[in-house]
């Protein structure tokens, strides 16, 4: 019987604790990372869609010189995998947008 009492005692001290806990508040710092501007039609999509889900240091913390077929793959995993809310034109834009900013794919010659 006193080991009911003292699980008792136990519950309702924690369930007062909890009750009288303040709520915990949290500030997080300012976004400071931005994706490198560009004039592709993929920055301006990559700055609309890809900050939905994560920020630039994501993208900046990928291995180096990935190729365009990487890039898109990576875009197209964000797609499919994760429900990234992207139209298969935005997935190739984006990913032509990084493997020319961010990998081993060079702009094309202006005509």
């Amino acid at each position: 019987m006193n080991y009911v009492k003292t699980m008792l005692a136990g519950v309702l001290l924690g369930a007062a604790a909890i009750a009288s806990a303040a709520p915990l508040s949290i500030t997080l710092p300012q976004e400071t990372a931005q994706l490198k501007p560009s004039t592709h039609p993929g920055y301006v999509v990559a700055t609309q869609m890809c900050a939905i889900c994560h920020s630039a240091d994501y993208i900046n913390q990928q291995p180096g010189k990935m190729s365009l077929t990487q890039w898109t793959a990576e875009v197209a995993k964000m797609q499919h995998a994760y429900g990234a809310p992207l139209s298969d034109d935005q997935v190739k834009q984006i990913g032509e947008y990084l493997a020319i900013t961010y990998g081993s794919e060079k702009p094309a010659a202006a005509p």
